[in-house]
């Protein structure tokens, strides 16, 4: 990554909040992942991981739109791109 490019505060907003729910996700399902391994299949359980781990890139997605709004300043009337 090219380090002299300076991050806007939506962006590092993004980021620290990309870090946070894609580390409850691994923390999640690795746990998960070793509660079934120990115990066996826990259907509900299974199921919370499967939909978390499709969810998270659209998840991921709404959030980075939204910093892109914030830093363009789409979300203000008299701004944007019109």
């Amino acid at each position: 990554m090219n380090s002299d490019r300076t991050r806007t505060e939506p962006f590092r907003q993004f980021l620290q909040q990309a870090r946070e729910i894609c580390g409850f996700w691994a923390r999640f399902t690795g746990g998960s992942i070793l509660f079934m391994a120990v115990v066996g299949i826990f259907v509900p359980l299974a199921t919370a991981v499967f939909l978390f781990t499709l969810g998270l890139p659209i998840l991921l997605l709404f959030l980075w739109g939204c910093s892109l709004d914030q830093e363009l300043q789409w979300t203000d009337l008299d701004e944007g791109p019109w």
